[in-house]
This record gives structure tokens, sequence and C-alpha cells, in this order.
């Protein structure tokens, strides 16, 4: 008798660590709307009074480059939604820094807030409405044509030449 429940105890512990989370969707539109109920969202007039204040966080601008290379929030860091993951960690390196995203309208900035929170990043907050609604209401906070760093970038690692290089 023992036997049996340790093993259905087992079967079933296992069987808990093999199943899928996932949420599947049927259009893109679904997945935006199921998203914006899990991430925290700043107004523009909210927005512009934090910059007011000075207050110390990264802006990141999750828009294609083509997009970022014409205007942008003034002070942005352009990483791209496609490239989030992987760049994230050395453009905005303090975890526990408020980090607030946009895009244009607000779609891939909203979906950008729900991985962040996985590479561990505490305060993340999408722009309501995105560069557009930042265009439209503070013109001010817009820079165009905006320059990327500048030519004294450092020069790439040489590889390790262990695992990754």
């Amino acid at each position: 008798m023992i036997q049996r429940i340790i093993f259905f105890t087992l079967v079933a512990l296992l069987w808990s660590c093999t199943s899928k989370n996932t949420k599947e969707y049927a259009s893109v539109d679904e997945m935006v709307k199921d998203a914006k109920t899990h991430v925290e969202f700043i107004s523009v007039a909210d927005f512009k009074a934090e910059l007011d204040k000075h207050a110390i966080m990264y802006l990141i601008d999750c828009r294609e480059s083509q997009e970022f290379d014409s205007s942008c929030i003034k002070s942005a860091i352009n990483i791209p939604r496609g490239t989030i993951e992987s760049a994230i960690s050395e453009k905005a390196p303090k975890h526990r820094q408020t980090l607030y995203v946009y895009c244009d309208n607000g779609d891939r900035s909203t979906l950008v807030a729900t991985i962040l929170p996985q590479l561990k990043y505490a305060d993340v907050k999408v722009i309501e409405g995105g560069f557009n609604a930042v265009k439209a209401k503070f013109p001010a906070l817009v820079e165009m044509l905006p320059k990327r760093g500048d030519s004294s970038a450092k020069p790439a690692a040489k590889p390790s030449g262990g695992c990754g290089g």
C-alpha cells in the first residue's frame, strides 16, 4: 500500500514537472491584449514628470533601428525587440533601476515588458501610447536624427578560445 502511494506521488510530481504553461494565441493582437494585463503602464504626463525630476532610469526604445535613426525620445537607448534578450544586460546593467520601454504605439513595448522581469529587471514600465503619444503631447522631448554613441567605442573583445569563443 505504501509503495503504491509513493509510486503515484512520484508519477504526479514527474507529470507536473513536464507540463507546459505556454499559452497559445490566435493572433498577435490577442497576444498583445493579454500581455497588457500583465505589465505596468505609465501615462505620458507621469513619464514627463519623472523626467523632470531627473529620476535615474533607463529609457529603452524597442523600435527597429531605422525608426530610431529618424527620431526618438531624448536619451533613449535603442534595443530592437528582436534583440532585447541578448543586448539588454549590456546596455542596462542595473537590474533594480527603473526601466521605461516604448515603441511607436505601445504594442511591441508591451511584449518586451513581459520578458524583462524574466531577465530579473525589477521595475519595468511601458509608456502608454508609445513614441507617438510622447511626440504629440511633448514634442520638445523628441530628438530628430539622433547620433548613436561616439566614435571611440571599445573594440570587440578577442575570443577566449573557451566555450563560446
